[in-house]
């Protein structure tokens, strides 16, 4: 999307700010891990999940229903390569199915 593809770059997983913005320096990490795997960032007041705005920019397409699930459930790998839109339905029972194979 348009409106990614002006703040960040995305290189091995990690999204990044193209330019400075408040505190953070062009080049720096962008995204607050909040202790349970995901990462967020905060544009104009509102948080955004990383996987969610890494997804969009390779696809080039808003997301708008359901949900992006990691392929290897490792929240903290946000490489596009690694994610993929699917139902909110599918990611639920693809969850349950990945619990039994622990």
């Amino acid at each position: 999307m348009k409106k990614w593809n002006k703040l960040f770059k995305v290189k091995n997983g990690q999204l990044t700010w193209k330019e400075s913005r408040g505190r953070a320096k062009a080049g720096s990490p962008a995204g607050t891990s909040h202790g349970d795997g995901y990462k967020t960032v905060r544009i104009d007041g509102k948080a955004h999940y990383v996987h969610r705005i890494v997804q969009e920019m390779k696809t080039g397409k808003k997301i708008r229903t359901g949900d992006v699930d990691h392929k290897d459930r490792n929240r903290e790998n946000n490489k596009p390569s690694n994610l993929r839109q699917m139902s909110r339905s599918d990611n639920n029972k693809n969850r349950r199915g990945w619990a039994k194979k622990k």
